[in-house]
């Protein structure tokens, strides 16, 4: 565990002195020194008014397993997680953290874990949908990401897997399987069975479902709106519309856990895809770096909220 955890370090410094070394620091400053301070705080609002959007889908597919949680506790809950996104490989410890307080709710390890696995999924679903008409109407990404429609497609393919996964859960396949195989391969067929298990009660909550995609589209339209208000706080030329391709394929990429919380990857690839617009390295760095800011600001009250609760 040290190890991996010293070579993200490693990877992230190397990704990002790629990056910086091409830029003059007083250029990035200048930039963040600069930027609009009024916008930011809207931004910051932004982050926070997201947080409430993914507490009530929570809620929503919790209520669906028959678990009862208040509000407050769920917000609160969410707060910690995002402090735990600060160390923990990428949104990975936050979901920890969701997972285990669902599982103290409601006193069952597999229903916490198919809640906190269908609610990052929606979130994701929603992100892909926006990509995926994006690249529809958008060329400008589409020429320095090779192969990005082909991409697109595998992406939706696994995504119509997992949803006919959630639908209709193959509850008897893995039954069997777990049952017939011996070993490891009979352990993670039980595992995933009862996972399913707890899939099923959402086969017939399909108002429900529906009202968590909802807020998971509202939700991804607020992170949308979160990003060109930075953008805008910064005077970049980018239009509005360009933000729906840009944040999810920004997401996807500091999403991988190969670096340290996403550092290093953030840099590059809001260079990569904000550079056909003609923002500077140097606009695009500051641009990464109010981001995650904005992520410590959020996480640090989310480390006070951990150390104060029971």
């Amino acid at each position: 565990m040290k190890q991996k955890f010293i070579i993200k370090i490693i990877i992230s410094a190397i990704l990002l002195y790629f990056v910086v070394h091409k830029v003059n620091f007083k250029e990035i400053f200048w930039a963040i020194e600069n930027a609009n301070f009024n916008i930011l705080l809207f931004a910051l609002f932004l982050h926070i008014i997201g947080l409430f959007l993914s507490v009530l889908r929570w809620k929503i597919l919790l209520t669906i397993q028959n678990v009862k949680a208040k509000i407050g506790f769920l917000y609160l809950s969410y707060w910690v997680a995002t402090f735990f996104n600060l160390f923990l490989p990428s949104t990975v410890g936050g979901d920890t953290v969701r997972a285990y307080d669902s599982w103290k709710l409601g006193d069952n390890k597999e229903k916490a874990f198919a809640v906190i696995i269908l609610d990052r999924f929606l979130g994701l679903l929603a992100l892909l949908i926006f990509a995926v008409i994006s690249i529809m109407f958008s060329d400008d990404i589409a020429k320095i990401v090779p192969g990005i429609h082909f991409w697109a497609f595998v992406i939706s393919l696994g995504a119509g897997i997992i949803i006919w996964f959630i639908v209709s859960p193959p509850l008897e396949f893995f039954l069997n399987l777990s049952k017939n195989q011996k070993g490891l391969i009979g352990k993670i067929a039980g595992l995933i069975n009862k996972i399913d298990i707890a899939f099923s009660r959402f086969t017939n909550k399909k108002k429900s479902l529906f009202l968590a995609f909802i807020l998971s589209i509202l939700l991804q339209l607020n992170v949308v709106l979160y990003y060109y208000a930075i953008s805008l706080a910064l005077n970049l030329k980018v239009e509005f519309i360009d933000y729906f391709l840009i944040v999810p394929l920004t997401i996807f990429i500091t999403m991988l856990p190969i670096s340290f919380n996403g550092i290093g990857l953030r840099e590059n690839a809001l260079f990569l895809f904000l550079a056909p617009f003609g923002v500077l390295l140097s606009q695009a760095i500051a641009f990464a770096w109010i981001e995650f800011g904005m992520l410590l600001i959020i996480g640090a009250v989310g480390g006070i909220i951990y150390m104060l609760r029971k």
